[in-house]
C-alpha cells in the first residue's frame, strides 16, 4: 500500500471523527440548553404552587382567628382562656407572616413575592380588612384572662365585621394565583414542544449532513477493505506458491555438487604468504577495492582462524604439500563467503618452494542452499513430530474413552446382572438333596468371585475414585488392590501430603503410568516390595516407582531398540510422560532393582 493511499485513509477517518464529534456536541448542547430552560420554568412553577397553597391557607387561618376570638370572649374557664389565647396568638402570627410573604416574598418558604399588578391591587383592597382583624386580635390578647368587658366585645365585632370581606378578597386572590399558574404551565408546554421541535430539527440536520455521509463513508471503507482483503489473500496464495518453489530450488541446489573443473586461480603469493597477484573474480567476491590484504596467512588470522591452525597450513605448504579445505570468510561488506580452497605450492629447480597458488571456487550459494534445506528439513521434522505427538495424544484419549465405556458396561451391565443372579440364588431355600445344596453353595461362591473380578477389572480400567477424590486416593487404593492380587507388597507413600487436583487428562495419565510400571514390576522384577512414592514442591510433582528386584541391562535393551517400539511398557510410559509435558528418568542395572522417576509441572 502506498504512502499516499495510507495518508488518504487517515485523513478520511480524521474527517469522520470530526464529523461525529461536531454532531454529538450539537446534540449534547441542545439537550443541555433545553434542560436548563425546563428546570428554570419548573422552579418557577414550584414557587407558584407554594403561593397558591399559602393564599388558600390564609383563608383557613382567618377563620381560625375568628373562631379563637369568639371562644376566648365567651369562655369563663381560666384554663380554656389560656388555651384559646395561645391558639389566637399562633394563628395571628402565622397569618400576618404569610400575608407579608405573599406580597414581598420569603426565601425561607421558597416564594419570591408577587409582581402581578392585578394581584397586588386585590391585596390593596383587602389591606384595610387585614389591618382591622390584626388590630382586633391584638386587642383581645391584651385583655386580662377571664375578665369580659365591653372592649373585648368591640374587638370581637371588629374581627367579625371584616372577616367576610377579607375572605371574598382572598378567594379572588387564590383564583388569580391559580390562573397565573395555569398560564405558566401552558407556556411551559409550549416551551417544551418548541425545544422538542428544535432537537428533532437538529437530529434531522445531523442525520442528513453528518451521519448519512459518515455511514456512506464507512460502507465505502468496508468495501475497500474487503477488496484489499481479497487482493491480500490472492497475494498470500501467490507468495505461498513462491515459497514452495523457493524451497524446491534450495533443495535442488543443495543436491548439486561443485565439480573440480570449476576451480579457478584466485591469487598467488610468496612462500611467506605475501600476495603477488589478485584475480578479478577473487576481488569481486571479497569486495576488495583499493585496500587489499598484504599477506595471506595474516589475512586468515584476521578472519578469525586460530594462529595454530594457520601455522599448520604454512608448515604443510612449505614442505611442498598441497592443502585443501573449506574456508568461511567475511567480505568487506560484512557478508559470509564460502570458498573451497586448494593452496598449491610451486617448486623451483632444486625442488624448493618458490610460490603459492590459491586455486578456489566460490561455493557460497551451495552452502546457503544447503543451510536453507536443513532448516526446511528441520521445520518439516518438527511439524511431523508435533503431528505425531498430536496423534499419540488422540490415541491415548481414545483409549481412555474406550476404557471408560468398557468399565461402565462391566459395572452397570454385567455387574448388575451378576448381582441380581446372586440375590436370586440366595433366595433359593427349598433344597431337597445334599448334592443340590452343595451345588447351590458352589454356584453362590462362583457368582461372588465373578462379581469381585468384574469390580477389579472395572477398577483397573477406570477407577471411579479418580474423578471423585484425585490421584493420591486412587494410588493408595491401587497399591492395596495390587498387593492382594500379586502377593507382592505394594506400598504407597504420599511424602509431602499432596492433595491438589489436576486436570483430568493429567490425572488419568499419572494413573496409567503407575499402572504400567507396577504391572511390569510384578511380571518381570521378582521383587520383594514395590514402592510408589509421591512428593511435590511449588513447581513440580515427583512420582517414583521403585522395586528391589533383579533389574535389567538398559544399554542392551537400547541397542535392541526395545524402548523405541510401541506396545512395550517403557515406550508407553515415555509417550504418556511426554503427553503431560513431564520429564522421565529410568535407573536400573542387573541385580540392583529399578527406579523410575517422573517429574510433572504443576502450573499447566
Amino acid at each position: 500500500m502506498s504512502n499516499s493511499t495510507t495518508d488518504s485513509g487517515i485523513k478520511r477517518f480524521e474527517d469522520l471523527r470530526w464529523r461525529y464529534l461536531i454532531a454529538l456536541s450539537a446534540i449534547a448542547l441542545t439537550i443541555v440548553i433545553s434542560q436548563v430552560l425546563l428546570q428554570f420554568y419548573i422552579s418557577q412553577q414550584e414557587s407558584d404552587s407554594i403561593e397558591v397553597n399559602l393564599s388558600g391557607r390564609q383563608r383557613m387561618l382567618s377563620q381560625r382567628i375568628t373562631k379563637s376570638a369568639i371562644l376566648l370572649t365567651q369562655s369563663n374557664d381560666s384554663q380554656l382562656v389560656v388555651r384559646y389565647r395561645e391558639e389566637l396568638r399562633e394563628s395571628l402570627t402565622a397569618w400576618t407572616h404569610a400575608h407579608r410573604a405573599l406580597l414581598e416574598g420569603d426565601a425561607e418558604i421558597g416564594i419570591k413575592g408577587t409582581f402581578n399588578s392585578k394581584i397586588r391591587g386585590l391585596f390593596q383592597q383587602i389591606q384595610g380588612d387585614f389591618e382591622e382583624i390584626v388590630a382586633g386580635g391584638n386587642a383581645l390578647l391584651t385583655f386580662p384572662d377571664g375578665v369580659p368587658s365591653n372592649q373585648s366585645d368591640i374587638a370581637l365585632n371588629r374581627i367579625l365585621s371584616h372577616e367576610s370581606s377579607f375572605l371574598e378578597g382572598m378567594d379572588q386572590i387564590v383564583d388569580e394565583f391559580d390562573r397565573e399558574a395555569q398560564l405558566k404551565i401552558a407556556r411551559l408546554r409550549e416551551m417544551e414542544l418548541f425545544l422538542f421541535g428544535v432537537v428533532l430539527i437538529f437530529i434531522f440536520l445531523e442525520v442528513r449532513f453528518f451521519f448519512w455521509p459518515s455511514a456512506k463513508l464507512v460502507i465505502q471503507n468496508f468495501e475497500e477493505l474487503a477488496a484489499k482483503e481479497s487482493k491480500a489473500r490472492s497475494l498470500a496464495l501467490e507468495l505461498s506458491a513462491l515459497y514452495e518453489s523457493l524451497e524446491k530450488s534450495y533443495l535442488d541446489l543443495s543436491a548439486v555438487e561443485v565439480e573440480l573443473e570449476d576451480l579457478t586461480l584466485f591469487a598467488s603469493c610468496t612462500p611467506e604468504g605475501n600476495f603477488t597477484f589478485f584475480a578479478d573474480k577473487f576481488s569481486l567476491i571479497m569486495e576488495f577495492e583499493s585496500q587489499k590484504p598484504a599477506n595471506f596467512f595474516d589475512w586468515l588470522e584476521k578472519q578469525g582462524y586460530e594462529s595454530r591452525f594457520v601455522s599448520q597450513i604454512r608448515q604443510l605448504v612449505l614442505e611442498g604439500k598441497t592443502w585443501q579445505g573449506d574456508l568461511k570468510l567475511v567480505n568487506e561488506e560484512g557478508d559470509f563467503v564460502w570458498l573451497k580452497l586448494h593452496l598449491v605450492p610451486t617448486l623451483g629447480p632444486s625442488s624448493e618452494v618458490v610460490g603459492l597458488l590459491l586455486i578456489s571456487v566460490d561455493e557460497t550459494e551451495a552452502k546457503e542452499a544447503q543451510a536453507r534445506s536443513q532448516e526446511i528439513y528441520k521445520d518439516k521434522l518438527d511439524k511431523k513430530l508435533k503431528e505425531q505427538q498430536y496423534r499419540s495424544a488422540l490415541i491415548l484419549e481414545g483409549q481412555e474413552e474406550e476404557r471408560k465405556r468398557i468399565s461402565r458396561d462391566l459395572h452397570d451391565g454385567i455387574g448388575q446382572y451378576m448381582t441380581a443372579l446372586k440375590f436370586s440364588l440366595e433366595g433359593i431355600k427349598d433344597v431337597k438333596t445334599f448334592q443340590e445344596e452343595n451345588r447351590l453353595k458352589v454356584s453362590k461362591k462362583l457368582v461372588a468371585d465373578v462379581i469381585k473380578e468384574v469390580r477389579r477389572v472395572s477398577f483397573h480400567l477406570t477407577p471411579v475414585a479418580l474423578s471423585d477424590y484425585g490421584i493420591p486416593a486412587v494410588l493408595h487404593k491401587f497399591s492395596e488392590e495390587m498387593g492382594k492380587i500379586s502377593k507382592i507388597p505394594v506400598v504407597f507413600e504420599n511424602k509431602t501430603g499432596f492433595i491438589s487436583r489436576m486436570e483430568p487428562k493429567i490425572e488419568n495419565n499419572i494413573y496409567r503410568i503407575v499402572q504400567e510400571a507396577v504391572n511390569n514390576a510384578v511380571k518381570y522384577s521378582e521383587a520383594e516390595e514395590i514402592r510408589i512414592s509421591l512428593s511435590h514442591n511449588s513447581k513440580f510433582l515427583l512420582l517414583e516407582i521403585i522395586d528391589d528386584g533383579i533389574g535389567f541391562d538398559m544399554q542392551k535393551l537400547k541397542e535392541e531398540g526395545h524402548f523405541k517400539a510401541s506396545g512395550h511398557g517403557i515406550f508407553n510410559i515415555r509417550e504418556r510422560v511426554n503427553f503431560v509435558n513431564g520429564q522421565f528418568e529410568l535407573k536400573t542395572s542387573p541385580g540392583e532393582g529399578t527406579r523410575m522417576s517422573i517429574e510433572i509441572p504443576l502450573d499447566q
